[in-house]
């Protein structure tokens, strides 16, 4: 009775990893980094974003709400965008017909300069 426990703990453990992998690269985007000057807001960027599906599918590449690209009946495909990103912009692939979201990627806007502020050492309710 053990074994049987055992056996299909370690069934269901490598069936939910299995899933979580690959739920987490069916999207891939390169880069996921942009990085700006102080003066400078946003960034122009040429993005390579990659689709590996675990079965062939109907899906569609969205930035926030917007579409950019459908494919239909596809497991592996890959798609250069030219993108203007102004903070952190988050691209999603769903289903088309369900409206499932299957995975997401993010390409993140990074500063130079370092903030000017600095950290107060002392708390300012205190009288020493």
């Amino acid at each position: 009775m053990k074994y049987l426990q055992f056996t299909l703990c370690v069934f269901a453990l490598t069936i939910f990893s299995f899933k979580a992998v690959a739920k987490k690269d069916m999207l891939s985007i390169s880069p996921k980094v942009c990085v700006v000057s102080e003066q400078q807001d946003f960034c122009d960027l040429d993005v390579k974003f990659t689709v590996s599906l675990p079965k062939k599918m109907d899906v569609c590449l969205y930035e926030h709400k917007q579409q950019l690209k459908c494919w239909l009946q596809v497991q592996v495909a890959s798609f250069d965008y030219k993108a203007h990103v102004h903070v952190k912009t988050l691209y999603s692939l769903n289903n088309p017909h369900t409206d499932e979201l299957l995975a997401t990627a993010s390409i993140e806007v990074q500063s130079t300069h370092a903030k000017v502020s600095r950290r107060r050492l002392r708390s300012p309710w205190s009288f020493f």
